[in-house]
């Protein structure tokens, strides 16, 4: 019974996560369309700023109460999640086909600043100044994005599925019920994740690793399931590149900023190695199965994924 009121707290704090994130992503998209940006810019930029900002409030939280390895450890595990998990299941429900702007340009500035944080973070600190760094660099990322997307003509069959709110007004509205539930969910969540695995005996490392990452990735795995199985490959593949981005840049940056980061050993040394190797691995990936990514490819990420935790579990 003493799981019972942590698991209640988990799985309710998850559940308004999904709720938040799902109303600040109808949010984003519907500024977008009005706005008429491409699809794939949607889904590199509004899409996936909604979809992490429950990793975002997470890992801030988890920074103030002194947990500084699940909040590393939510970034880190969050993005393993993403493309193992989230990409494979979504290339399992439906041929995935990548746009070759993410492959050439989004996918390798995703592994640059994948590197770029474990330099800053290899001394085992991330402190406000290395957060400044990222936060900068996030910046500069925008700004081309932004550029980017004017430059990008948008068709109106390229908007199709794609769901505009009543009014601007609905926009708002959205984006505030969005930013609350998020911010009482990740509480939630958090509270009840940190508890559970205490009472399993799991380190801090291996909850933000397992448990809080993958609880706050269901935005980006709802969101890139439904995209794939309506065949919107654009979004399903785009808000997978653009939350780790996110998740690299703007949640460390911001949470680094406002509260430094200390890095454990295993952290360092093993899960941003895999983290790393993992977004490595993607990009031949795609490239030999021509911008095509199918069952067999989604059977051989999720099983890694899968793989992966066991070998956490087991080694604790």
């Amino acid at each position: 019974m003493e799981f019972f009121g942590p698991l209640l707290y988990l799985l309710g704090g998850f559940a308004i996560l999904i709720i938040g994130g799902e109303s600040l992503v109808k949010a984003a998209i519907s500024l977008a369309v009005r706005l008429k940006v491409s699809p794939t810019v949607i889904g590199l930029t509004v899409i996936a700023a909604g979809t992490s900002a429950p990793e975002l409030m997470t890992s801030l939280m988890a920074a103030y109460q002194g947990a500084p390895d699940i909040a590393l450890g939510n970034v880190v595990g969050s993005n393993i999640f993403n493309i193992l998990a989230i990409i494979g299941i979504s290339a399992l429900i439906k041929v995935n086909t990548v746009n070759k702007s993410i492959a050439s340009v989004e996918l390798p500035s995703l592994i640059l600043f994948s590197l770029l944080m474990y330099f800053l973070v290899s001394d085992g600190f991330l402190t406000r100044t290395d957060g400044f760094i990222l936060v900068l660099v996030l910046s500069t990322y925008l700004i081309y994005a932004i550029r980017r997307a004017r430059k990008t003509t948008t068709s109106p069959e390229d908007l199709e599925d794609m769901t505009v709110l009543e009014s601007p007004k609905w926009d708002i509205g959205h984006l505030i019920v969005g930013c609350l539930a998020l911010t009482g969910g990740a509480h939630l969540a958090l509270q009840g994740g940190i508890e559970l695995g205490k009472l399993a005996g799991l380190s801090d490392r291996v909850i933000g690793i397992t448990i809080i990452s993958i609880g706050t990735g269901l935005p980006e795995l709802a969101t890139s399931a439904i995209a794939a199985y309506k065949g919107r490959n654009d979004i399903a593949i785009a808000n997978v590149i653009g939350s780790n981005i996110m998740n690299t840049l703007a949640i460390l940056g911001f949470t680094a900023s406002i509260h430094p980061i200390t890095a454990s050993k295993e952290i360092i040394t093993r899960d941003i190695y895999f983290m790393i190797a993992a977004t490595v691995i993607l990009l031949p990936l795609i490239y030999l199965r021509k911008y095509r990514l199918g069952k067999s490819s989604g059977f051989t990420l999720l099983s890694t994924y899968i793989a992966y935790v066991a070998y956490i579990l087991l080694a604790t």
